[in-house]
């Protein structure tokens, strides 16, 4: 009986520390982006598709795991934060993309580095 709660219990730590997909993270950038942005059909569309990119990107880094050079990786992901911000102008209305910054600012500032 101890080893089967043992059991459980780890096997529940471990889905607690597992980062959420790249899909997941994806989806939960973009509704946010879709309510406190406003966001049109045909904007949904676009900024969820480069919400998608920039989190494969990220999974991908992360998914190679501790070690390596923290500096560089971190040079990475604020060039990858750039390059979508890049695409967002595209995309958002001058209004829209003020506020984008806003939102980043905020969660830089709660959490960190802002996620892709």
């Amino acid at each position: 009986m101890t080893l089967f709660v043992g059991l459980l219990w780890s096997t529940t730590l471990n889905a607690q520390m597992q980062m959420p997909s790249a899909e997941e993270m994806a989806k939960r950038e973009t509704d946010q982006m879709k309510t406190e942005l406003k966001l049109n059909a045909d904007q949904l569309t676009k900024v969820e598709a480069i919400n998608l990119k920039y989190a494969k990107l990220m999974s991908e880094m992360f998914s190679q795991g501790p070690g390596g050079d923290f500096a560089e990786m971190q040079k990475k992901m604020q060039e990858n934060q750039t390059k979508k911000r890049t695409e967002l102008e595209k995309v958002l209305n001058a209004d829209q993309l003020k506020r984008y910054d806003e939102m980043q600012a905020e969660r830089a500032n709660r959490q960190g580095p802002p996620p892709m």
